[in-house]
């Protein structure tokens, strides 16, 4: 039986809506080939030094960028041990879960001085974000584990200020002793071992690891929504990038689209982010 010209057209607009959804939904391992993956040389985008600039006293930036690769990403290390260090986060209720918000509005409304977007979710376009995985605000769950992945969370010691802690969702079993976790995807550093995957693809990267001792946080965010810019990075190079800037521990967040980053209420990417996230996080200091 033939297809009337309005029934293929009908059905060419059906497939394409259905591939456009898929590829901008939320990211998983970013991209959905692994064809011609072949190994950056390490000097292309470790650098011998880190060149830290200060933010504030607590926390430092560097910005990396080679054009031959081509590639650009930022690192933000910030110190855990000061007590006037304190957590910025969305969702913080109940009320808030589903509606997600943009990285300038969450930047904006915490009053941050450094923030990234955090877990995977589910939901496109103008549908509700649901949370994949943990998402905990002091006492509130607000998003359960997902054994599948990992997470960042934190515990406000005796003295007020912060110690960070990695690890699958499954191992937190004190869940209780966080003051806040936030769930991501995968573990790539443990213990200062790179963690291999046997899928390897390059994007945009959002990322966090910690010193072995929990007091220092290294967050990296890398750009490659345009690649003739900047390419992206997998996992393991992610892994490799923290593992020298210090990192004994680390696990990647959302990326591609997703991924963002802003310093003292500013965008530093090449590129602005529209994309309402389900979950993002933040510091500030007190008094803000």
């Amino acid at each position: 039986m033939k297809l009337k010209s309005t029934d293929f057209k009908k059905t060419y607009f059906i497939l394409f809506c259905a591939v456009f959804c898929f590829f901008t939904g939320c990211s998983s391992l970013s991209s959905l080939k692994n064809e011609a993956f072949s190994e950056l040389d390490e000097s292309s985008y470790i650098p011998e030094k880190i060149e830290w600039k200060k933010i504030n006293a607590l926390s430092e930036y560097f910005l990396f960028e080679n054009k031959n690769v081509p590639l650009r990403y930022h690192l933000v290390k910030i110190d855990l041990s000061s007590q006037s260090l304190k957590i910025s986060a969305y969702p913080l209720k109940k009320n808030e879960l589903g509606k997600g918000i943009s990285a300038a509005s969450f930047a904006k409304k915490s009053g941050s001085f450094v923030s990234i977007n955090t877990s995977p979710f589910k939901g496109r376009f103008f549908s509700k974000r649901k949370i994949v995985g943990i998402h905990k605000i002091r006492e509130q769950i607000l998003s359960e584990e997902n054994g599948r992945y990992s997470a960042l969370g934190f515990k406000t010691e005796k003295d007020g200020s912060l110690k960070a802690f990695v690890a699958n969702q499954n191992e937190l079993n004190s869940i209780e002793d966080f003051n806040y976790v936030f769930g991501g995807f995968f573990e790539i550093l443990k213990d200062d071992e790179e963690i291999e995957f046997s899928y390897s693809s390059r994007n945009s990267r959002t990322a966090a690891g910690i010193s072995s001792d929990g007091k220092t946080l290294f967050l990296l965010v890398v750009e490659g929504e345009r690649k003739n810019l900047s390419r992206g990075l997998s996992y393991g190079e992610c892994a490799k990038i923290l593992k020298s800037a210090g990192s004994a521990d680390a696990l990647e967040f959302d990326g591609g689209s997703s991924s963002s980053l802003f310093i003292d209420g500013k965008n530093v990417l090449l590129y602005r982010n529209f994309r309402k996230c389900a979950a993002f996080f933040g510091f500030c200091t007190s008094g803000k």
